[in-house]
């Protein structure tokens, strides 16, 4: 029994000496020297001599005449003589040297964002024996005091723009984008209900707010957190521009400089590319982006968590408050964004309003002398597996026409392509923003066997039961929408009335 005895006491002891050992480690890496304060040590250190008359200039001495835990970032007086010579000293800048709490450099491995007194954050990362706060190596550091430590920093800090503040200097056309994304939404934890309407939905007293949608939906880049960060590439303004001048240059006619290239389409086209292949959630290293090898691609996941391929180097990392900000090492726009056409599907201009229900969208306008519903119908071999259809009487000899927008296009000549299904049909004019374009009967694809030969000169062969016509469009001569309408003149000599379309083509003709 006494031998147990003996083993559990030896267990204990040595227990006591690990726990009393691992306590030394961690509590006693650096001398305490209790009884001394901040303020005093900071004063009787002649390599940061002029840091501390400044801090008794702009009267921040008195933060430590408190018992408030402070952690200090003090250039030496080389460092802040260079910074002297061609910047000058305001509070916010001293500030940016202080942080309300002790930073012990053992305890911290990697990166860790600390905040300082003027609620900026700054970056401390500690890599082997290596420390640096912003990127700006620290020569050494002081023990630990009543009040706080210090750290000798070879250079000044400064305090560093958020992602937002960033872009708004290096590329306002980023900015600018972020701040039309302003939106105005009820705020429910503010609001208070007050009764219902008619229809049962909740009445608030409304307190409203103000969301933007691009912080939603990629990040918080106007803000700032302790354990959030984000990393966005996007070219500057000098590259951005100089890269639509070569989109200027290829367009042609009236496009002579990135002034000419119409801010909607950069908002609705080139944006969302390059946000999509641009914004990720920390902060991301360079090295993350390059390929492994010529024949891989480097791929991260972006802030929705899609992942993408990146085809870019970065360059000319930034840091920010909230996260790292790159350029591109040479920024060019794919012409496909621009040279190409754009395609409008069928069942993009209806809605499913029940079971096996559909109406127009109320952007689509229809004259009718029939009370007569689209269907939006799967068929496998289409475009993008569905088509739209309206079937006629037998016979039809009244009106029926429907007219809608394309997506934007830019001002040139354009091959407008039907794709449609062969059983349907009658005779159509077909009108481009309000000219008259074609009038195609759809005995074309029975009298020609469902050949149809191209205004450019090739042929559309049957593929099934669907074929293609198209014809020559030259009035698009301002970039934005096209106004497309089919209007039913007759129903010819095809059996069955109506209207299909799986899709309507622009593309670029050749002049």
């Amino acid at each position: 029994m006494n031998y147990k005895i003996y083993i559990i006491l030896l267990v204990f002891a040595a227990l006591f000496v690990s726990c009393e050992k691992e306590w030394s480690n961690y509590y006693d890496q650096y001398p305490e020297t209790v009884n001394e304060t901040l303020w005093e040590n900071l004063q009787q250190d002649a390599k940061i001599s002029k840091f501390v008359e400044l801090l008794k200039d702009y009267e921040l001495d008195t933060l430590f005449q408190t018992d408030i835990p402070y952690t200090v970032f003090a250039p030496e007086n080389d460092a802040l003589d260079n910074y002297l010579a061609q910047n000058s000293i305001s509070d916010i800048l001293l500030g940016y040297h202080i942080i309300t709490h002790f930073l012990q450099s053992g305890n911290i491995q990697g990166k860790r964002k600390v905040q300082t007194f003027t609620e900026k954050y700054a970056l401390f990362e500690r890599a082997g024996n290596d420390i640096t706060v912003d990127g700006i190596g620290i020569s050494s550091e002081s023990p630990l005091y009543k009040n706080g430590k210090y750290y000798l920093m070879n250079d000044v800090l400064e305090p560093k723009p958020n992602l937002y503040e960033y872009f708004k200097i290096t590329n306002p056309v980023l900015s600018d984008y972020i701040d039309t994304k302003d939106s105005i939404a009820l705020d429910k934890e503010k609001s208070k209900p007050i009764g219902f309407d008619e229809f049962g939905n909740t009445i608030y007293d409304s307190v409203i707010t103000i969301i933007n949608t691009f912080e939603r939906d990629y990040f918080p880049v106007n803000h700032e957190f302790r354990n959030l960060s984000g990393t966005i590439v996007f070219p500057r303004s000098e590259d951005y521009n100089n890269a639509l001048n070569v989109m200027a240059d290829a367009l042609g006619d009236k496009f002579v400089d990135y002034r000419d290239i119409p801010q909607e389409w950069q908002y609705e086209i080139l944006m969302p590319v390059l946000l999509n292949q641009g914004i990720f959630n920390n902060m991301r290293e360079p090295e993350e982006f390059i390929w492994k090898s010529p024949k891989d691609t480097a791929k991260l996941l972006n802030a929705f968590g899609d992942s993408v391929v990146i085809y870019y180097t970065p360059v000319d990392k930034a840091l920010c408050s909230n996260g790292y900000a790159y350029n591109y090492t040479d920024f060019t726009i794919p012409d496909s964004l621009y040279l190409g056409g754009t395609k409008v599907e069928g069942e993009s201009l209806t809605d499913e309003t029940g079971v096996n229900r559909f109406a127009w969208y109320d952007w689509v306008t229809v004259n009718s002398s029939i009370a007569v519903q689209p269907l939006e119908q799967y068929v496998n071999t289409a475009s993008n597996d569905s088509i739209i259809r309206v079937v006629f009487p037998k016979g039809f000899t009244g009106q029926y026409s429907v007219q809608f927008k394309s997506p934007s296009l830019f001002p040139r000549k354009y091959v407008m392509v039907v794709r449609t299904h062969m059983d349907y049909g009658g005779i159509y004019d077909i009108y481009v923003n309000n000219e008259l374009v074609k009038t195609f009967d759809y005995y074309e694809f029975l009298k020609l066997r469902g050949i149809i030969i191209s205004v450019t000169g090739k042929t559309y062969v049957p593929e099934g039961r669907f074929n293609k016509f198209d014809m020559y469009v030259e009035n698009v001569t301002e970039y934005g929408p096209v106004d497309i309408k089919f209007d039913y003149k007759g129903p010819g000599t095809v059996q069955n009335n109506g209207l299909v379309i799986d899709y309507i083509e622009f593309i670029p003709a050749e002049n």
